[in-house]
């Protein structure tokens, strides 16, 4: 009986997972259908304006506007810069550090944060 009870959790899991991403993936061919500019060309743009080592980017809307976002290390410095770039126009919308300290459950927290926000926009 227990078994069943764990697979049939396991089962729903999986179904849930599944529909997330099936309901979720219109909208981010969506949002890089729109993008104006690519993804190599708004990369070069960051490392202008930020010269280092790429870890991370995404194409994501923030406050309403599509831009990708580049998480990038710079050498001899502690911390993340973030640089953000128009995905219409490829110009920077704006540079932040991310301090070293941060802890990934505050990372973490910010994102579903954002991901709540920016749900609420979608409405």
């Amino acid at each position: 009986m227990k078994r069943a009870k764990i697979f049939a959790a396991v089962i729903y899991g999986m179904l849930a997972m599944g529909t997330i991403a099936f309901v979720h993936y219109p909208d981010l061919m969506a949002e890089e259908a729109h993008a104006r500019i690519g993804t190599e060309q708004a990369r070069e743009a960051a490392l202008r304006a930020v010269p280092g080592t790429v870890k991370e980017s995404d194409l994501e809307t923030e406050h309403g506007r599509l831009i990708y976002s580049f998480e990038i290390k710079r050498p001899g410095e502690r911390g993340i810069t973030e640089v953000n770039v128009s995905a219409m126009d490829g110009s920077i919308v704006d540079i932040h550090r991310e301090h070293a300290g941060k802890s990934r459950k505050a990372e973490q927290h910010a994102q579903l944060n954002a991901e709540s926000v920016n749900h609420r926009n979608d409405l």
